[in-house]
């Protein structure tokens, strides 16, 4: 039977808690900006551990909210090619300029020579991403940059819900973090985002603009925003899901463990090296397949003969054709890292012999496939 790639998890106790909720809040009538959508920020911002929390529609419009509070307008922004496209495409709708990064291979984040190579004095800030749910390890580094050049530093946390380092969480470190309650995601309302920060005028802001721009959510518009705010409906999902995100948390890390433990020592690729301190939250199990194996048909046969599906985290940002403009040469170590990434199914559902069945599927392939080069 084919293994899903991944699944949202929605336990018994969560689903009645929902239904009571949704049953509540239809009743009320309240279909917006109501108890959940205060339940969630204040519980939200609790958990990651800044002053206050903006849910938005989405993770997209909780960063687009940020660049315009920045005003980004005729200035630059650094972000890594090892991202997602509204990652670019909301530096752009704010007037901004995408400057594009390499990727550091040992860390899935910012190659800091590249990252300084790139600073100009047109430069406003950075948009720096927890690719697969892991804090960079050279996240003092990036943090020191960003001051030291009196930038602003947005974490895209869309994959790091729970993610910590030295007992920080992800979104609790730069000036502002942006998460994301997509489907695919670590926790769902089926669609959403939100932004944390302790930065009082950001959260002035990003209230007034996700509600047209007007001042205290009733006066006259200024600045021009848009209807980009949470409904209750997935506001009462979401908060239900953040209240069980620690034990969704948990069964992943269990899950990547038994992955780690089933993989030692069989050839072909490598893992990421998590150093202590360090808590991934595990949105995607990466390998990545050493140079010159066949990844078309590891992947393939993965598929085809044992039901398993797997996927590359990202294609590098500047070889998707709308931003094939920004590509500048310069980009090799990115190219290279996510043509070779390889996710495996992860999800809080996945049972152990699942796992194992990824596992041995994986190593038999690897153990039999024939090089590209060969």
């Amino acid at each position: 039977m084919p293994i899903p790639f991944g699944k949202p998890h929605f336990s018994p106790a969560a689903r009645r808690q929902i239904a009571d909720g949704l049953e509540r809040m239809l009743s009320s009538g309240q279909l917006m900006l109501g108890e959940f959508t205060q339940k969630l920020e204040d519980g939200f911002a609790s958990y990651v551990g800044t002053s206050s929390a903006v849910s938005t529609n989405s993770c997209t419009t909780a960063l687009q909210i940020c660049l315009l509070h920045y005003d980004v307008k005729g200035r630059e922004v650094l972000v890594p090619s090892a991202g997602f496209i509204t990652d670019i495409s909301v530096i752009r709708w704010a007037g901004g300029t995408p400057v594009l990064v390499d990727i550091n291979p040992d860390t899935l984040s910012f190659d800091l020579v590249d990252l300084a190579r790139k600073l100009t004095p047109k430069t406003k800030g950075i948009i720096w991403v927890h690719l697969t749910g892991l804090i960079s390890p050279q996240w003092h580094e990036i943090v020191a940059f960003a001051r030291e050049h009196g930038l602003f530093l947005i974490e895209d946390c869309a994959h790091a819900h729970g993610a910590s380092v030295d007992g920080r969480k992800a979104g609790s470190i730069g000036d502002v973090g942006c998460f994301s309650f997509y489907p695919t995601k670590v926790m769902t309302a089926g669609t959403g985002g939100v932004l944390v920060t302790s930065d009082a005028d950001l959260v002035r802001d990003a209230r007034e603009l996700r509600l047209f721009g007007r001042r205290d959510g009733v006066g006259h518009v200024w600045p021009e925003g848009n209807d980009w705010f949470l409904d209750e409906i997935r506001a009462c999902v979401a908060y239900y899901q953040l209240c069980e995100l620690d034990d969704s948390l948990r069964r992943r890390r269990e899950i990547a463990r038994r992955y780690d433990e089933k993989l030692a020592g069989v050839p072909g690729f490598t893992r990421l090296h998590v150093p202590a301190g360090h808590q991934p939250s595990y949105y995607h199990y990466t390998v990545f397949l050493d140079p010159g194996v066949d990844y078309a048909k590891v992947s393939t046969r993965l598929k085809e003969k044992h039901g398993i599906p797997t996927k590359p985290i990202y294609v590098p940002l500047h070889q998707e054709p709308v931003f094939r403009d920004l590509d500048t040469g310069t980009l090799t170590k990115t190219e290279d890292v996510l043509a070779r990434s390889l996710c495996l199914p992860l999800f809080v559902d996945l049972a152990d012999e699942d796992v194992d069945r990824v596992a041995q599927a994986l190593a038999a392939e690897l153990r039999g496939v024939e090089c590209a080069t060969a």
